[in-house]
């Protein structure tokens, strides 16, 4: 049986503890009791709640239910976040018509009695809150399980990320089509070669930070194990948390179970109107009564064909057409998809591919972060099967280019057929809106195998409309005579007449 502790024994202890956590000065001896009762925010958007001396919630239309573990001493009202785990001390003024604290201020709109403090277990979160609260970013899963069980949504949330992390840790690292360091940059290069060293991460210090602080390169989430899957489900049919369920159904939904992840979604639309997993809760339960096979996945062997459209999602409509084209509604230029461990990726000049998960009912699942919860049904029934794309060839950047430091140095590189210098050069004069004379740099660097150079081709176009850009990438890509060159791909996938009504109204 567990060992109940009376919450008033416990409460002087855990107000000391809270307090001195948060490094409040020393208080007086003398206690006031806690004011209960609703307190609106200035704005009207929130309202405070203290039902108890122990216990409270902060709530509004606009953001999930926070669960709070109170004590006051005096005027200072000490508030354990259960739901954020944040810890921190607000203060009563004006005869407890006022709390202000957590940046913002409340007043007092209508007084009530205090309810009862329940018992709390020793030992539990709810016991010893500000100590359980400073142990969540270390604590172990099982320790977090067992406070999530009590209803601790910072716990639950804190859970899932661990496991999220402990997933990114043991995923194998992809290769990356990313530059390899030159030589000059070692640990015991020379002062000259660091100089090298450092003009070429600042030539690529943009587009390196951009990866990694971004995260422009990362599709998916690492899916997590079955076990933690089925862990983390069984604690939001539990708990019902809105914002910890939301994040389940984030889980499950990269994990694969989409069905489960439509229940998550409905448990944390329940807690609150209008959250955020209302709109996909109620969009895709309207699926599964109609057929049981609506959410599950199917491994992808072929890229599909015709025309999807979906409700929720940034890509929709989209049209899959010969060579992995995708045509997308309001895009300027095409895409390209191809299939990939049993998924449809569909990549873009810049930032991590779109990705999409074939159903057992030939529709299609949005799993990548802009079109998740996004259910693409077939619009053309009649779509025959496309052409599959080419493997195209490109190379990653080189930094080959160590007198990158020097008046004139990038265009001496690529004269020297250096290609860092010739992207250097051809940025430069981007920069400067001398379209034309960056034409080179990038003709050179896009002729190489660089996707960049074909790249900047194209946005010098967009520009200048210059009819000898598209022809010159056409001719770079039938000099490959097989139709795979990244000036292939890049050339199919611009939207030329698009671009030149662009540069006529510039």
């Amino acid at each position: 049986m567990p060992v109940v502790v009376s919450p008033r024994r416990r409460m002087s202890t855990w107000r000391a503890m809270l307090l001195l956590a948060l490094a409040v000065p020393s208080l007086p001896v003398a206690a006031q009791s806690m004011a209960c009762g609703t307190y609106l925010q200035d704005d009207g958007n929130a309202s405070l709640t203290i039902e108890s001396e122990a216990h409270g919630f902060l709530s509004g239309p606009y953001q999930a239910t926070e669960r709070l573990r109170l004590v006051r001493q005096d005027n200072l009202l000490g508030t354990g976040n259960l739901s954020t785990g944040r810890l921190e001390n607000w203060e009563f003024s004006d005869n407890d018509r006022t709390v202000t604290g957590g940046y913002h201020t409340f007043h007092l709109k209508a007084a009530a009695a205090c309810k009862p403090v329940p018992e709390m277990v020793e030992g539990s979160c709810m016991a010893d809150t500000s100590d359980c609260l400073e142990a969540l970013p270390e604590a172990a899963p099982t320790q977090l399980h067992a406070w999530c069980s009590e209803g601790v949504e910072a716990a639950c949330t804190q859970l899932q990320e661990t496991y999220q992390r402990q997933a990114e840790e043991a995923q194998p690292q992809r290769a990356q089509a990313e530059p390899q360091m030159p030589p000059y940059c070692r640990d015991d290069a020379s002062p000259e070669e660091g100089e090298a060293c450092m003009a070429v991460m600042k030539a690529m210090a943009g587009e390196l930070m951009g990866r990694a602080v971004m995260g422009l390169e990362r599709t998916l989430d690492a899916p997590l194990p079955a076990a933690q899957l089925d862990e983390l489900a069984a604690l939001c049919a539990q708990q019902q948390g809105e914002s910890f369920c939301s994040n389940v159904a984030e889980a499950l939904w990269n994990g694969g179970r989409l069905q489960q992840a439509q229940q998550a979604l409905q448990r944390s639309c329940t807690q609150r109107e209008g959250s955020y997993a209302c709109g996909p809760a109620k969009a895709l339960a309207m699926l599964t009564p109609l057929a049981p096979a609506a959410l599950t996945p199917v491994t992808a062997t072929a890229l599909p064909c015709g025309r999807f459209e979906a409700e929720l999602g940034l890509l929709s409509p989209l049209r899959f057409l010969d060579a992995g084209l995708v045509e997308v509604e309001g895009v300027g230029t095409r895409l390209r998809a191809r299939v990939q461990d049993g998924r449809i990726l569909i990549s873009r000049d810049v930032g991590s591919d779109f990705v999409l998960q074939p159903l057992s009912n030939g529709t299609l699942a949005g799993m990548d972060k802009d079109n998740r919860y996004g259910y693409y049904q077939r619009m053309d029934k009649s779509a025959t099967s496309c052409q599959p794309p080419p493997a195209f060839v490109e190379i990653p950047q080189p930094l080959d280019c160590p007198i990158l430091a020097r008046k004139g140095g990038a265009a001496s590189c690529c004269n020297d057929g250096k290609l860092l210098g010739c992207k250097v050069a051809g940025e430069e004069l981007h920069s400067a809106e001398k379209w034309a004379q960056a034409q080179p740099y990038f003709i050179k660097l896009c002729s190489a195998g660089v996707r960049d150079g074909c790249l900047g081709l194209a946005a010098g176009y967009a520009h200048t409309a210059d009819p000898k850009v598209p022809q010159t990438m056409a001719a770079i890509c039938a000099k490959d005579g097989k139709g795979t060159h990244v000036a292939c791909d890049v050339d199919a996938t611009r939207d030329w007449a698009g671009m030149k009504a662009q540069a006529a109204e510039q």
